[in-house]
């Protein structure tokens, strides 16, 4: 497993770490939210193992990030992608072993998911397209512009 350099944290903040809602699960559940210490709602991914620990890139989240996220409208990386980010090692017995802080720019890319990858396949756009043009605006719709051409 690669090197975590950033600041140690208490392990107890995450603790349990157990998930509150299980958003991907494969041998294991790998993306699910769960409460810290305090009650606060936190999103992990799963990022990396070895034979004795399992890493999850944790970040602190919200409900509406995690409705964007279960219905399609932000990918994965988007809702990972946050201004606090920590790097987590979990044992067998689920126990936080040591925990963190890092800058998210800094996680190495194949551990994190490629940019634009949804929770789900299902969620995935069928057709991609790239709009180009001086009138092209995130969140326009060009049909209203248009009104004849459908």
């Amino acid at each position: 497993m690669w090197n975590i350099e950033g600041k140690q944290i208490p392990a107890a903040r995450f603790q349990p770490f157990e998930p509150r809602e299980v958003l991907y699960e494969f041998d294991g559940p790998r993306i699910f939210s769960f409460p810290d210490f305090d009650g606060e709602l936190n999103l992990a991914y799963w990022c990396d193992e070895d034979e004795d620990v399992w890493r999850y890139v944790v970040v602190p989240t919200t409900t509406r990030i995690l409705d964007a996220l279960e219905r399609g409208a932000i990918s994965v990386y988007d809702a990972l992608n946050q201004p606090r980010c920590w790097l987590c090692d979990v044992g067998l017995d689920q126990k936080v072993t040591q925990c963190q802080q890092v800058d998210f720019e800094e996680i190495p890319e194949e551990c994190l998911p490629a940019a634009g990858t949804m929770l789900l396949p299902t969620l995935e756009p069928m057709l991609t397209l790239r709009a180009v043009g001086h009138e092209i605006r995130s969140g326009q719709d060009s049909w209203e512009r248009y009104p004849n051409v459908r």
